[in-house]
């Protein structure tokens, strides 16, 4: 079964993330530059779990279209997902189990605004313990 490594469980476990939208424009005022931020968009949460998954929630402030996508170091998509318009929480369970070791990104996006969460899955080494008993 695979296990991701250690920094990466304290790194996703319960973590919980904000998205805020920024448009780029940060007109100046007087000699001091402001930035324009809109409202907050969406949130997300994702942990692991024991059985090699990745739990994510999103929960949305606004209708609008949120893309979910696993990547692997090289760009290819393994897994992705679109959440309607009109469903404001989700919830999934990602099985990674089959997957081999390596770098991964999960990202979480609306267009405009974008989450790329790194993973870094490893096997897990399990050790036979044997025991011999003399009668």
């Amino acid at each position: 079964m695979k296990s991701f490594a250690i920094l990466l469980v304290s790194a996703l476990s319960f973590a919980s993330t904000a998205v805020v939208a920024n448009p780029g424009n940060t007109p100046a005022v007087g000699n001091k530059k402001t930035e324009n931020r809109t409202a907050i968009t969406f949130e997300t949460s994702a942990y692991i779990t024991k059985d090699a998954a990745i739990r994510l929630a999103v929960k949305k402030n606004a209708p609008e279209r949120v893309y979910i996508t696993l990547r692997d170091a090289g760009n290819t998509v393994l897994y992705s997902e679109t959440i309607n318009k009109n469903e404001m929480s989700y919830a999934a369970k990602i099985n990674v189990n089959d997957l081999t070791d390596g770098a991964y990104k999960l990202e979480i996006s609306t267009g405009k605004d974008r989450v790329v969460k790194r993973l870094n899955l490893s096997s897990s080494k399990m050790e036979t313990q044997r025991s011999i008993t003399v009668n």
